[in-house]
């Protein structure tokens, strides 16, 4: 009896100096408020080792740039990328071998002339030894789908401050021209009233001039609210504050479009999530593996110690096995077969969504270009038109509304072609995030 409390001591002390300490991780309430974008990277680095010095935060921010700043920044993805160390964790897991079972009883007789009695187990579940593989299997598996769908969701933030970062260029770059013909024809309705005061024209001009100005004031408001909507929607992608203000540079296009057969033959190799799911589908495989080797007979061994209570002790082994006469782990087959089809079926339509997403952007593409080259054609000649109507007008050869209704389509050819060269290097954006690779070789040297 001696003995066995002596082994029990020794087994307590080894498994509490085995065990973790217990520190409080406490959640914050407070909500990180950069006063720069230099500021925010600094905190983002502060404890990690970041590649954040490429960034020339002095000069007009890319695409590239931005994506960069979003995958360092973006919150949502930093809580994505937590994922990692609970997919690490369950390989460690998976690859454990099984504690061993210590049992320990006594009888203590209450009649004198008799011994205590005691029995001490110590029992090992083989059954896990058996799966441990499928497991490992399976751990790994799923740990490579985590990698890949944390990568895609890089990728896909990425570019998806890529195609915002396209949208608010184009849409600064429009009101900017807005803003510019606001200005001509608030100009040109002050004077027309000053005119109008001193008998100089008629009601019906004056009026003319002052639908331009409202048509002018109301388009720049418009196009206003959407720079705003859209910087604050790009700000919250890249993890700042409402209220910063970034300087873009102009976005690059392609030199060419590639054939659609070369883009779905690249996306289908280099798709991130096609990976994840691919990795899944091979953890899905390990489980069905798992799943049937669970319908063989589990069993443990381990050895026995006992004295009754006339001191007679005794040594002996023990086997116990389950005995699959009935369930057979049949549930867990079905339903391991069953996902496996699942997945089966989500990957093949994940393909044909990819096949088709590239499909419609390309042909998109090819439509927007014929209507941006006749746009550029088209401008020069009706800019050389209005600088003629406007001379025109100010010599008293030309009407105030011929010269109008030049000025408003030259106006509304130049937002026009704006909004087109926007929606093309949007759609570009949008390409290379369902191709799943930069465009570099594709690319105009910049």
């Amino acid at each position: 009896m001696r003995g066995a409390r002596s082994l029990s001591l020794a087994t307590g002390m080894l498994l509490l100096s085995a065990c973790a300490s217990y520190h409080p991780l406490p959640l914050s309430t407070q909500i990180p408020q950069p006063k720069s974008l230099s500021e925010a990277l600094a905190a983002a680095n502060a404890g990690n080792h970041l590649h954040t010095d490429a960034i020339n935060l002095h000069a007009p921010l890319s695409g590239t740039a931005l994506a960069q700043i979003a995958i360092l920044l973006n919150p949502q993805l930093r809580a994505t990328r937590a994922k990692l160390g609970v997919a690490n964790a369950q390989v460690f897991a998976a690859g454990l071998l099984p504690d061993p079972q210590l049992s320990l009883s006594a009888d203590l007789p209450t009649t004198p002339g008799y011994y205590s009695a005691y029995s001490l187990g110590l029992q090992w579940s083989l059954a896990s030894l058996f799966t441990r593989s499928a497991n490992l299997a399976i751990a790994r598996a799923q740990a490579r789908s985590v990698r890949y769908d944390v990568a895609w969701q890089e990728w896909l933030l990425a570019n998806q401050v890529r195609i915002l970062a396209r949208k608010l260029y184009f849409l600064q770059e429009q009101e900017s021209i807005a803003a510019a013909a606001t200005q001509i024809s608030e100009e040109l309705y002050q004077k027309s009233s000053e005119n109008l005061r001193a008998g100089d024209t008629t009601l019906p001009n004056h009026a003319l001039r002052q639908i331009a100005y409202v048509d002018s004031r109301d388009r720049e408001l418009a196009l206003r609210r959407q720079v705003a909507k859209t910087q604050q929607e790009l700000n919250a992608q890249l993890g700042l504050p409402p209220s910063f203000h970034l300087n873009l540079a102009a976005p690059r296009s392609l030199a060419k479009l590639p054939p659609e057969k070369e883009l779905v033959r690249e996306a289908l190799q280099h798709r991130l999530d096609l990976a994840a799911l691919r990795a899944g589908y091979d953890a899905q495989e390990a489980q069905v593996r798992r799943a049937i080797l669970g319908q063989y007979p589990g069993f443990s061994i381990g050895v026995n110690h006992a004295a009754d209570t006339s001191n007679v002790q005794t040594w002996g082994p023990s086997i116990t096995f389950d005995l699959p006469l009935w369930n057979r782990n049949r549930a867990a087959i079905r339903q391991s077969e069953a996902t496996r089809a699942e997945l089966h079926a989500a990957y093949s339509a994940r393909l044909f969504q990819t096949r088709a997403d590239i499909a419609s952007l390309v042909q998109d593409l090819q439509r927007l270009r014929p209507e941006i080259t006749l746009l550029r054609s088209q401008l020069p000649a009706l800019a050389q038109a209005e600088k003629v109507l406007r001379q025109a007008v100010a010599e008293h050869n030309a009407t105030l509304v011929e010269y109008e209704s030049v000025r408003s389509q030259l106006l509304d050819k130049k937002l026009q072609l704006l909004s087109l060269e926007g929606a093309a290097t949007e759609d570009q954006a949008a390409l290379e995030l369902a191709v799943g690779i930069p465009w570099e070789k594709w690319r105009k040297a910049p």
